[in-house]
């Protein structure tokens, strides 16, 4: 199956009923994080209406619309440019709102909590130090000047390459989350394991604020 096809695929199983199991990492102070620097010298530039379409130079032509539409419904991107080129991309979402808000269909985040996700580096950059370049500049970013007062990556638990990523990041003992999406948003979620670590912080108002979000 082509793989847009199987993306376009997932993304409809998952507004109907998915299973995420999760290594979930947090950062709320500056500085927890590590700063690696790539391999090959990279800017760290913001994802705009004027420069989404240019995700062609190293993805396919259908994540275009997928990055404008990210844009409009407000999440913070950026580009990770080599020598001209875009040689990958970096994703968040931060709840502005004054109440808790569940966000990609199953992470609940309280007021000024931000989610990072979606962290691609094209093939021929990969193991170049460009993915935890564009994580820890991002992390940075959200802390200061968008003012999140605590920073989530999530890492599917099979995701081995992403959880190698947060190790040179320094982030390293994450708590391991259950969750299941019915239709759309969250329906239950479970801590099923805990490590202490520096860079992971309790979850301030951690408690569901209603019942029809999450079961724990």
């Amino acid at each position: 199956m082509p793989s847009s096809w199987k993306h376009a695929l997932t993304k409809r199983l998952q507004k109907i009923a998915w299973i995420y199991l999760r290594d979930n990492f947090a950062v709320a102070a500056a500085g927890s994080c590590a700063a690696p620097e790539p391999s090959i010298p990279c800017r760290f530039v913001p994802l705009t209406l004027a420069n989404y379409f240019r995700v062609q130079e190293f993805r396919e032509e259908g994540r275009v619309a997928e990055y404008r539409a990210k844009i409009v419904h407000g999440e913070v991107g950026f580009f990770a440019e080599h020598d001209g080129k875009m040689v990958g991309s970096i994703w968040a979402t931060l709840n502005t709102r004054q109440e808790r808000r569940v966000v990609r269909m199953y992470m609940p985040l309280m007021p000024q909590e931000a989610l990072i996700h979606d962290v691609v580096t094209a093939g021929s950059y990969r193991g170049r130090g460009v993915g935890p370049f564009m994580l820890s500049k991002l992390i940075s970013a959200l802390l200061g000047e968008y003012g999140a007062s605590r920073v989530l990556v999530d890492v599917n638990v099979r995701n081995l390459a992403s959880l190698r990523m947060m190790e040179k990041a320094g982030l390293r003992a994450p708590e391991r989350v259950f969750y299941l999406s019915l239709f759309g948003t969250l329906a239950f979620q479970k801590s099923v394991g805990t490590k202490a670590s520096s860079a992971s912080v309790p979850r301030p108002g951690s408690a569901p604020a209603d019942g029809k979000e999450r079961a724990r």
